[in-house]
């Protein structure tokens, strides 16, 4: 989830509001998640305010698919974007792209996924290039909610994907933990709880909720960590 504070950076790995009928070409293979234009509120403890993001899934010219996440408020400019090709409930990714602006400072970084070699080059601002293996299946971290959604219409309830980031690729492993009622934008949306299993001692904790009687769309994300808890909630929904 992005933090636009001059001070701190985050990833969220994780918008939504109202879904947009984007007819992909027939050449494209067929998505299992409807494509969107949606809006979250993003707020971070300690930060006085909160940012709206939006996070946009379409079709491209060459076949792929791309999901893009922007935050801009004064003190800058957050995006994140993913391109991937599906397979089954696995977007399989060729490219991540990270872009944080504020305070005259730019931070950009780039993961490229070559699966014929089975190598991601991860490039980052001041730092060298890193190469290192991954499997056909890979995904990043930004497309693991669209990978969670298809996998939860299909009837799994305990999920494990190939994540590759910055540094590494690593098996990551989600569970659905329980049912709760959210209220969005005044109305009581059922949801499953997801929680990353990352194990009881561990600092960070990740939690996502996903409305069954909406395609399980994601609604709200909850990162814990060390520096407080960060919070990506859907602004409004369709429907009852």
């Amino acid at each position: 989830m992005p933090n636009l504070s001059p001070n701190r950076g985050f990833n969220w790995s994780s918008s939504l509001l109202l879904t947009l009928a984007l007819v992909a070409p027939a050449s494209h293979a067929a998505s299992p998640v409807a494509p969107f234009s949606l809006d979250y509120s993003l707020k971070s403890e300690g930060i006085p305010f909160t940012v709206t993001a939006t996070r946009t899934l379409k079709p491209m010219q060459d076949g792929l698919w791309k999901m893009e996440v922007q935050a801009k408020n004064w003190l800058g400019e957050i995006r994140e974007t993913t391109l991937f090709d599906w397979q089954q409930c696995i977007p399989e990714s060729t490219f991540y792209g990270y872009y944080r602006r504020g305070l005259g400072r730019v931070k950009e970084a780039k993961l490229h996924l070559d699966r014929e070699a089975g190598v991601a080059a991860s490039e980052r601002t001041d730092k060298p290039t890193r190469n290192y293996p991954i499997t056909d299946q890979a995904t990043d971290e930004l497309s693991v909610s669209l990978a969670l959604q298809c996998s939860l219409q299909a009837g799994q309830r305990d999920i494990k994907l190939q994540v590759a980031d910055e540094r590494s690729m690593e098996a990551h492993r989600y569970r659905v933990v329980g049912e709760e009622h959210l209220n969005i934008d005044g109305k009581q949306v059922e949801t499953v709880k997801v929680q990353r299993q990352r194990g009881t001692n561990s600092k960070r904790q990740t939690y996502m909720w996903f409305a069954p009687q909406h395609d399980y769309l994601l609604v709200q994300l909850l990162q814990e960590n060390s520096d407080g808890d960060h919070v990506m909630k859907l602004q409004s929904i369709e429907g009852d």
